[in-house]
């Protein structure tokens, strides 16, 4: 088991917005899938290497840890701090830069934390297209989904 840096950020934040908020610090992040359709690894490039960004949906945070939101962690080395504040000081939410030490989590830009709410059904939704066909086809997926979702079955 190794050691994390973890943070929970505010209920109701998409795979789409996270995965924009690295991009525009560290660039190009790739989306992969895991056997959960809750569960996404990021992967990225910091500057001082490559990184994979676990991203838990559902309430994990909560049962985990007792606070509602998404889960992130993250390998504790290099900037794994920074990377994490990056997250939080858009989002907001709680930081633990050491899940071995005894300090736990500690509160991180409160004010967008609040701003909180929970996924909507359009959530849930693109977190099941993304897992069952890719990151990558969501935009192709979705405008199909807009386009033929008022189409009548045939009687």
């Amino acid at each position: 088991m190794g050691v994390d840096t973890k943070a929970i950020i505010r209920k109701g934040v998409t795979l789409p917005e996270i995965k924009m908020c690295l991009e525009e610090k560290y660039g190009e992040v790739v989306v992969h899938n895991t056997h959960a359709d809750y569960f996404f690894v990021l992967g990225f490039s910091d500057g001082e290497g490559k990184r994979n960004l676990n991203v838990f949906f559902r309430d994990l945070a909560k049962s985990d840890y007792g606070i509602e939101g998404v889960l992130l962690s993250l390998g504790s080395w290099g900037n794994s701090i920074e990377i994490m504040k990056t997250l939080l000081g858009k989002f907001g939410g709680y930081l633990d830069k050491n899940d071995c030490d005894d300090k736990g989590f500690e509160p991180y830009n409160p004010e967008e934390y609040l701003k909180g709410d929970d996924m909507s059904r359009h959530d849930a939704f693109t977190l099941e297209v993304i897992h069952k066909l890719g990151f990558d086809k969501l935009q192709i997926a979705m405008e199909l989904f807009e386009k033929y979702k008022k189409i009548e079955a045939p009687h």
